[in-house]
């Protein structure tokens, strides 16, 4: 499984911060529509932090293909987006089981019943979770939002050399730039692993980004790419540095289902 995960940044909302949690949710046989109904109710409490602002935004992916074995790997992934580390860590301060239950009941008045929201919160949904609190280390400019139903790639890295951050900025960046500039790609980010919980895969320091345009590749190795190292030979020689500096763990696909800001 561990592997499987290959999945980070961000989806369209991470552009506009610096810090995220993201988890990933591995939901047990034949559940998926119960889990989709648990998140239906947690995003009422995700609403009501945005507008208190403690949070900066909140996504739902379903993870649709990974490089790895899919049957290991998770169902869903959720991205919870804070402006900084101190409003992220605030926003548990003074929650309680029945805080919540008091907030997510009152913005669901007349729409679920109490007793229907403590039965689909009681339901054992997932096998475990496993989250990740990232920072933005670097992306693409300008800025873009996703819409539901479009498409983001993921690759979880495992650093290998202390200067691994410095290849994805000064040679990773400028060639996905360029394509963004022309039109192969809609943005690139590079986040770094702050944290984790006990279950996630210890091996992963980084996630890349993608949201690519649907119809096109990013071209890495074309002689525009080339052209901005000093040429071919330039270009390869780095390009094996930067092979040697990370391990690419797995990548996956995702589509945006739900988003709140």
């Amino acid at each position: 499984m561990k592997k499987l995960l290959l999945l980070i940044l961000i989806c369209p909302l991470l552009v506009f911060s610096q810090v995220a949690t993201i988890d990933f949710h591995f939901i047990n046989d034949g559940m998926k529509d119960d889990y989709l109904e648990v998140e239906k109710v947690w995003v009422e409490f995700h609403k009501q932090n945005i507008e208190d602002g403690k949070m900066f935004g909140w996504s739902l992916f379903k993870i649709e293909s990974t490089s790895n074995n899919d049957s290991e790997a998770p169902d869903y992934m959720t991205l919870n987006r804070f402006e900084s580390k101190e409003a992220m860590e605030s926003m548990w301060n003074g929650v309680t089981p029945e805080s919540f239950m008091k907030i997510v009941k009152n913005r669901l008045k007349g729409k679920i019943s109490a007793r229907k929201i403590k039965k689909i919160l009681e339901a054992k949904v997932k096998k475990s979770v496993h989250t990740y609190t990232i920072k933005m280390k670097d992306q693409t400019v300008p800025p873009v939002e996703m819409k539901i139903g479009e498409t983001l790639n993921i690759s979880a890295m495992e650093q290998k050399v202390d200067d691994y951050d410095k290849y994805e900025s000064f040679v990773a960046k400028p060639i996905v730039q360029s394509n963004v500039n022309d039109g192969n790609l809609k943005w690139w980010g590079f986040t770094e692993v702050t944290a984790r919980s006990d279950d996630s895969l210890k091996e992963v320091t980084h996630f890349t980004w993608q949201i690519p345009v649907d119809g096109k590749n990013v071209k890495w190795f074309d002689d525009k790419a080339t052209s901005m190292f000093g040429g071919k030979f330039t270009f390869d020689k780095l390009a094996n540095l930067v092979g040697e500096s990370r391990e690419i763990v797995g990548s996956t696909k995702l589509k945006l289902i739900m988003t709140e800001k």
